[in-house]
C-alpha cells in the first residue's frame, strides 16, 4: 500500500511507519525540533517521534533558535528545562519575543526541577512539560496534544 518513492522522501516513509504503528489517521506528519544537551536523551527523543513526526535535533538552544533565525521552521519544539546555554525559560523567553507562535507549541522535559526559578517556572499556566523518565506513549501523547492545540 505504502510504495517508498525516493522522490517523496522522509515524509512518505513517515506515513508509512505511522499506519504501520496503528496511527494513521490519529495524527499528522509534523515537523518536530528536539533540544537536549544529553546525545542519548535527544536520540530517544528522536527515535520515539520520528515512525510518526519528522524529527530535527539540536543540542544547544541558542543554536535552535539561530536556525528559527535563519527561517527554519517547526510545528512543536521539545526542549529540556536544563540545558547548558540558554535553559528552557531562556528559550521560552527567547520564543515569546522573536517567535511568539511557538510558544504555544513548547513542550519541556525534566528530570526535576532543582531550583525555585525552575519549579515557578514549571507551576505557570500554559507551559506544558513532561517529567523524565517517561514512557514513549506519554512522550507521543504529549506531542499529540501539543499539536491539536490553537497556535
Amino acid at each position: 500500500m505504502f510504495e517508498a518513492e525516493p522522490r517523496h522522501g522522509k515524509l512518505d516513509a513517515a506515513a508509512r511507519r505511522a499506519h504501520d504503528a496503528g496511527l494513521f489517521g490519529r495524527m499528522w506528519v509534523a515537523r518536530i525540533l528536539v533540544i537536549d544537551d544529553e546525545p542519548l536523551v535527544a536520540m530517544m527523543v528522536q527515535r520515539t517521534l520520528e515512525p510518526v513526526h519528522e524529527v530535527s535535533v539540536e543540542h544547544g538552544a541558542k543554536t535552535a533558535l539561530a536556525r528559527m533565525a535563519r527561517g527554519e521552521r517547526w510545528d512543536a519544539i521539545v526542549a529540556d528545562l536544563h540545558l547548558p546555554e540558554g535553559d528552557g525559560i531562556w528559550l521560552r523567553q527567547q520564543l515569546t519575543s522573536a517567535h511568539p507562535e511557538m510558544v504555544a507549541r513548547l513542550l519541556i522535559l525534566t528530570g526535576g526541577a532543582a531550583t525555585e526559578a525552575a519549579r515557578a517556572f514549571l507551576a505557570q499556566p500554559g507551559i506544558r512539560w513532561l517529567q523524565k523518565p517517561f514512557r514513549g506513549a506519554e512522550l507521543l501523547s504529549a506531542v499529540d496534544d501539543l499539536l491539536a492545540s490553537p497556535g
